[in-house]
């Protein structure tokens, strides 16, 4: 898996993710995170990470509720990376459920390692075996429709959404 590729864990609610009756909004976070680092794994990353004693640290998450998830409902986990820069790495969780949208998340994560903040372009060139630019080019999301970009070329984190507000 490459790291423009998205991860994707097939998932059931338990009972320890459900106040009564639906997930609660901490959980959501818990299984962002283990989103991110099922990425790292298929990515690559995780062994890189032990290697040179670096923790993935988050810095930021939003979440945008659509549907309540159930007791027992099972539901997908769909994460990628949307944009890096030098420092961090931006994070988009899709939490579905037959096909339906449940929830949004936007995640900010980098890796800290002994000497401070690892350059998110050396993570991903050590853990990959291709060489990746420090910054996503525009060439490689530009078939990606679901988002503005800015005229620069890189990803504005915000998605593009059809539907209108009132």
């Amino acid at each position: 898996m490459g790291p423009f590729d998205e991860s994707v864990l097939n998932l059931r609610v338990l009972p320890n993710d459900v106040d009564v009756t639906r997930v609660t909004t901490d959980r959501y976070t818990a299984l962002a995170e283990l989103g991110r680092i099922d990425w790292m794994l298929r990515v690559g990353l995780f062994r890189t990470m032990l290697k040179r004693r670096w923790a993935p640290v988050s810095r930021i998450n939003t979440i945008r509720f659509r549907y309540p998830l159930r007791l027992f409902q099972k539901y997908q986990l769909r994460s990628r990376v949307v944009y890096w820069d030098d420092t961090w790495a931006y994070f988009e969780h899709h939490f579905q459920r037959k096909g339906r949208t449940i929830a949004l998340s936007y995640g900010q994560g980098v890796f800290r390692g002994p000497q401070g903040l690892v350059p998110t372009g050396e993570a991903l060139t050590l853990a990959c075996s291709t060489l990746f630019l420090d910054k996503v080019p525009f060439a490689t999301l530009a078939t990606n429709k679901n988002y503005n970009y800015h005229k620069k070329g890189f990803v504005i984190l915000l998605p593009y959404s059809s539907t209108k507000r009132s």
